[in-house]
């Protein structure tokens, strides 16, 4: 229930404009995006979250997944990039 209370928190920061943006920064790979948050780390775990993230940077067409998608030293890692 802790955790419940925490996401909705979070989420309410998100949404008043509290937290730190989001980060997305070209990878050697070429078109890849590596997004980070600096507000909340990102975790393996997060790969959700960070895709939901990597949307909204994105723009209307969004990220574009891959089985090659990756978490690496705090980002998740999409190696297509934009769609």
């Amino acid at each position: 229930m802790m955790r419940a209370g925490l996401h909705m928190a979070l989420g309410a920061a998100v949404l008043s404009g509290c937290a730190a943006p989001a980060s997305v920064r070209p990878s050697p790979e070429g078109r890849a995006l590596r997004v980070t948050d600096a507000a909340v780390p990102l975790t393996y775990s997060d790969g959700a979250r960070a895709k939901r993230m990597a949307n909204e940077i994105c723009g209307p067409r969004g990220v574009k997944s891959s089985i090659n998608d990756r978490y690496e030293s705090g980002a998740w890692v999409f190696v297509e990039g934009c769609a």
